[in-house]
C-alpha cells in the first residue's frame, strides 16, 4: 500500500485544515512520497519527484500574475509533485482561476486548506503515516518471502510452484515458459474480455535468469493489488526456484539477446553486431532477406498470448480464447498456449506468416518478435536480380507484418510498436535498442500500432551529452554502411538544406534527376526510409547533416567506398 493525495485527505492533522480539492482531481490517485513547505517560485530545483507541496497562498500567489502561475503549475507536473496544498485564510481566500483551469488541464492536485494548521505539524502528520507505511509494507514483504521460501522448498514441478502461489495469494496463477507455452495452472481460469467487460485485472512477473527470459507468471488480483516492492520480491524467490523446472531454449535465448538491443543501449559496436549475426543464423534466418523487429503488449497473457499468435501467423483476427469460469486447475491448457496449439506451419518454434517467418519470445507482459520476409517468396516468377527481390522483400515485409499487427491490435488489451526492415545486423540491434525503451518507458495506447520511431526524439532528448544524442540518431537511421558513402551523404545534406525540393537538391549536387532517384532508391534500401515517410525521413535527413558538420567540424575525410558491419 501507498499514501495517495486520497488518504492525505483523511489524515487526522490535515483534515483540521477543512481541505477542499479545488483543481486536478484526475490526479488524485497519484502517490505522495514526502509532505514538503517551500515558498520559492523556483522551487523545482528542491523537488525530486512524489512531493506534496504546502504553501501559504497570500505568500506568494498575491505576487504573481496569470502567466507566471501557469508556468508555476507547469514548474511543479514536471518536476512530478503528488499536489498542491495552499491556505487560503489571510489575503489569498481563493484559489486563482488560472490555476484552476491550468491544473485541471495537467491533472495536478491543488487542495484549498480553509483553516489554519502550522505546516510543520502538518509535514510531520503526513510523513510520519509514509513512513509507518514504508515499514508495514517491508514487514508483511519479509513475511511473505520467509512463507514462500518455507513452501516451495518442497516444489517438485512447476504445477507445485503455481499451487503454492495459489494457496499463498488466494489468486489464480499461470506460469509461461519463454515461448508463452502454459508449463502450470492454479485456481480459477482467469477471465478474459468478452464484449461487455475487459478482462480481469492481473499481474505479470518477467522472471529472468541470467539476463535472459525464463517465466512470466501472471497473477490475477480480484482480492488486493499487490505493490511493486511485493512483485519484485515474489519474483526474486521464483527465480531460485523456476530453473529446477524450466528450462530457457537456446533458440530463445538467442533471440532474446539480439531483441535486447546494443549493450549501451544506442549503439551497437563491430563486436556485438557479429555475435549477433551468428545468432541469428542459428536461430535460421541467415537465408532471409528483411528482418523487422516488433513488440506486442498485453493487459494479461492468459486471455490473450493464443489470439495473438493466430494473427502473427496471418490466421486474422482470432476471438479471445479462455473459460467459462469452471476450470478449477487449468491443467488441461497445459502443454500448449491456452486455447488452442501454436499455428500450423510452425517449424522449430517459428510461425510461418504469409511466406515470411515470425520469431518471438515472451518477456513478462511483452511479446517481442522478429518478422522475416524470405527472399524466395517475393521473387516468386520474378527473373530480376537478387537486389530487385530485396527491395521487394523490404516493403513487403514492413506491410505483411503491419496488416499481422492490425489484427492484432483490434483484440481487447493490446498494443503493438513495429520498426523498420534494415539491411544490415548492425541497424537492427540499434533497432532493438530503441524497440526496448520503447516498450518500456513509452508505450502506446491499447489498440494501436505504433511505429517505432515515434519514440526517437523522447530517447535522444534522455541522452545527456549532446554529442552522444547526435551519434545516436546517426547510427539508428544512417548505419555504418551509410556514414561511410560521401555521394549518398551529400545526397541527404542537399535534401536537407533544400527543405526537400528535389530540383534544388540536384542542382545543389550538379546532378540529374534520374541519378537522385537512384541515389534514393539506394538510400532506401539501405535504411528502409522511403522519401515519403513523414516520421523517418526528416529523422534520416537530420542525422545526415549532423554527419556532415561532424565530419567538417572534425577534419575527417569522407569516403565513398562502404564500411559495412
Amino acid at each position: 500500500m501507498t499514501l495517495t493525495m486520497q488518504d492525505v485527505m483523511a489524515d487526522p492533522m490535515f483534515e483540521r485544515t477543512a481541505p477542499t480539492v479545488e483543481a486536478g482531481e484526475a490526479g488524485m490517485s497519484g502517490t505522495v512520497r514526502w509532505a514538503y513547505t517551500n515558498e520559492r517560485y523556483d522551487i523545482a530545483s528542491f523537488l525530486s519527484g512524489g512531493e506534496l507541496v504546502i504553501i501559504e497562498g497570500s505568500a506568494l500567489l498575491s505576487h504573481m500574475d496569470d502567466n507566471e502561475i501557469i508556468r508555476y503549475v507547469d514548474t511543479l507536473v514536471d518536476a512530478g509533485v503528488a499536489g498542491l496544498a495552499i491556505e487560503l485564510v489571510e489575503g489569498v481566500r481563493t484559489v486563482p482561476p488560472a490555476m484552476i483551469a491550468h491544473a485541471n488541464t495537467r491533472a495536478l492536485p491543488v487542495i484549498g486548506m480553509h483553516r489554519r494548521m502550522p505546516f510543520v505539524d502538518l509535514c510531520q502528520s503526513i510523513n510520519t503515516a509514509i513512513v509507518k507505511d514504508q515499514l508495514l509494507v517491508q514487514v508483511r514483504t519479509d513475511a511473505l518471502a520467509t512463507t514462500m521460501r518455507t513452501r516451495l522448498a518442497t516444489a517438485r514441478s512447476a504445477q507445485d510452484v503455481a499451487k503454492t502461489l495459489n494457496d499463498i495469494f488466494g489468486e489464480s496463477v499461470a506460469i509461461f515458459d519463454s515461448d508463452g507455452l502454459v508449463v502450470a495452472h492454479s485456481g480459477p481460469t482467469i477471465r478474459p474480455a468478452d464484449a461487455g467487460r475487459p478482462a480481469e485485472r492481473t499481474l505479470v512477473l518477467d522472471v529472468r535468469k541470467n539476463g535472459g527470459p525464463l517465466a512470466s507468471i501472471e497473477i490475477t488480483q480480484r482480492n488486493r493489488l499487490a505493490d511493486g516492492q511485493i512483485a519484485e520480491q515474489v519474483s526474486e524467490v521464483i527465480r531460485q526456484v523456476l530453473p529446477a523446472f524450466i528450462q530457457t531454449q537456446p533458440r530463445n535465448a538467442m533471440l532474446a539477446h539480439v531483441l535486447r538491443g546494443p549493450a549501451n543501449e544506442r549503439h551497437a559496436t563491430e563486436q556485438e553486431a557479429g555475435d549477433a549475426a551468428a545468432m541469428l543464423q542459428a536461430i535460421g534466418l541467415d537465408s532471409t532477406n528483411q528482418l523487422v523487429p516488433f513488440v506486442i503488449g498485453m493487459d494479461s497473457v492468459s486471455s490473450s498470448i493464443d489470439a495473438v499468435s493466430r494473427c502473427l501467423s496471418g490466421e486474422g483476427t482470432a476471438t479471445i480464447s479462455g473459460g467459462d469460469g469452471d476450470d478449477e486447475n487449468g491443467v488441461d491448457h497445459i502443454g500448449g498456449r491456452i486455447g488452442g496449439a501454436p499455428a500450423q506451419g510452425a517449424e522449430e518454434g517459428n510461425i510461418v506468416a504469409d511466406e515470411g517467418i515470425v520469431v518471438d519470445v515472451l518477456e513478462g507482459n511483452l511479446l517481442f518478435g522478429l518478422y522475416a520476409a524470405s527472399l524466395g517468396s517475393t521473387d516468386r516468377g520474378n527473373s530480376g536480380s537478387s537486389a530487385s527481390a530485396g527491395k521487394q522483400s523490404d516493403s513487403i515485409a514492413g506491410t505483411r507484418l503491419e496488416r499481422r499487427l492490425a489484427d492484432a491490435s483490434a483484440l481487447p488489451g493490446i498494443w503493438c510498436i513495429y520498426g523498420r526492415a534494415v539491411s544490415s545486423v548492425g541497424m537492427l540491434l540499434d533497432e532493438c535498442g530503441l524497440l526496448q525503451f520503447a516498450a518500456r518507458e513509452m508505450p502506446p495506447a491499447a489498440g494501436t500500432v505504433a511505429n517505432l520511431l515515434d519514440a526517437a526524439p523522447k530517447r535522444l532528448l534522455g541522452i545527456e551529452r549532446t554529442r552522444d544524442a547526435a551519434g545516436t540518431l546517426q547510427s539508428l537511421m544512417l548505419g555504418d554502411a551509410l556514414l561511410g558513402h560521401d555521394s549518398l551523404l551529400r545526397t541527404l545534406e542537399a535534401c536537407f538544406d533544400t527543405g526537400g525540393n528535389i530540383s534544388k537538391a540536384c542542382g545543389l549536387l550538379g546532378i540529374h534527376r534520374q541519378t537522385m532517384y537512384n541515389r534514393l532508391e539506394k538510400i532506401g534500401d539501405m535504411t528502409g526510409v522511403s522519401k515519403d515517410d513523414c516520421m523517418a525521413w526528416p529523422l534520416l535527413l537530420c542525422a545526415a547533416k549532423l554527419a556532415a558538420v561532424g565530419r567538417t567540424s572534425s577534419g575527417r575525410p569522407t569516403s565513398e567506398q562502404s564500411a559495412t558491419r
